[in-house]
């Protein structure tokens, strides 16, 4: 007596699927801010705060910060026109992801014409 049950997992682990390892990398992580806001923990603050040089850097941090919130994902895109409302230019933007890059707390994929993919990896 077969039933489609017995066929439920023939297609491979329902856990390898990149929608479920996407949830499994936000488990604990916070809630999305409202619109407008930033936010972010103290702790990661401090662990940031040695890397950065200047408030413009640390404003590209936040802002990259939130869009991961905002999305519930550790790779986000990191488009000019959010930083330029903050009047932050696309050379800070660049020189912060290449600092940040250099100290192990990013991957950036670059793509021609688009915004760079950046993973954040001092995320929660």
């Amino acid at each position: 007596m077969g039933t489609d049950l017995d066929d439920l997992f023939d297609d491979g682990d329902p856990f390898d699927d990149r929608l479920w390892q996407r949830t499994v990398d936000m488990v604990g992580a916070l809630p999305r801010p409202g619109k407008g806001y930033i936010v972010c923990p103290l702790s990661w603050l401090a662990r940031v705060r040695p890397l950065v040089r200047s408030a413009d850097q640390l404003l590209v941090l936040q802002v990259l910060y939130r869009r991961c919130l905002v999305q519930r994902r550790k790779t986000v895109d990191l488009p000019n026109s959010e930083l330029s409302e903050l009047e932050i230019g696309r050379m800070t933007k660049h020189r912060t992801l290449l600092l940040l890059e250099e100290a192990g707390a990013v991957t950036i994929q670059r793509q021609n014409g688009r915004s760079p993919q950046v993973t954040l990896h001092w995320f929660p």
